[in-house]
């Protein structure tokens, strides 16, 4: 008997970990975006990066266990403008051909109040990685056996902290530090 409860044991201890997982949602890229603002002699410059990998496990009811790992090609670019997609990938800024990903990665979320979570991260762009703590709302929808999630934040940076602006662009007179990134997210995932 007592053979077969260590049996039992070591089997549950076995398959536990594969229970507790956080679960895994899938990417709707057609509905998604990865975009930023930045400002140019005060004028807003709206822009997104097209092409991006995404790895999320969330869960709403273990947010400290859930993370998140995002990829940004960042020759995706695209601000409709060429001309500008083209300065924003040289080595003044982005510098697309040495560091041709971003990448945000988060192993831990904060849930505030209502539907609201902080992701709580690191950023490395143009090979520098510092922490960001990214703030989004976010909306879950059940419909025909499929969970639906919707999350939007944004959250303001400083481009010099990761070395984007070299030489002219360093100056913040014609284009300041700040630029706030903003995404959308939308993903699927069955229901449990």
């Amino acid at each position: 008997m007592m053979r077969f409860l260590a049996v039992v044991f070591v089997l549950f201890l076995a398959t536990a970990p594969a229970l507790a997982q956080v679960p895994k949602w899938n990417v709707d890229h057609a509905e998604s975006r990865v975009g930023f603002t930045a400002w140019q002699s005060g004028t807003p410059v709206p822009g997104a990066f097209e092409s991006f990998k995404a790895d999320i496990r969330f869960d709403r009811d273990r947010p400290e266990e859930s993370s998140v790992d995002v990829r940004i090609d960042i020759a995706s670019v695209s601000t409709g403008s060429m001309d500008r997609d083209q300065t924003i990938k040289s080595p003044s800024l982005f510098h697309a051909r040495e560091f041709p990903t971003a990448r945000f990665k988060a192993d831990s979320f904060v849930r505030g109040e209502g539907d609201t979570y902080i992701a709580q991260g690191e950023l490395t762009m143009r090979g520098e990685t510092h922490p960001v703590d990214l703030p989004f709302n976010l909306q879950i929808d059940e419909n025909v056996g499929e969970l639906r999630a919707v999350a939007d934040g944004e959250v303001t940076v400083q481009r010099l902290r990761w070395g984007i602006g070299q030489g002219q662009w360093e100056d913040t007179s014609m284009v300041p530090n700040d630029v706030r990134i903003e995404i959308r997210i939308v993903a699927t995932r069955p229901v449990d």
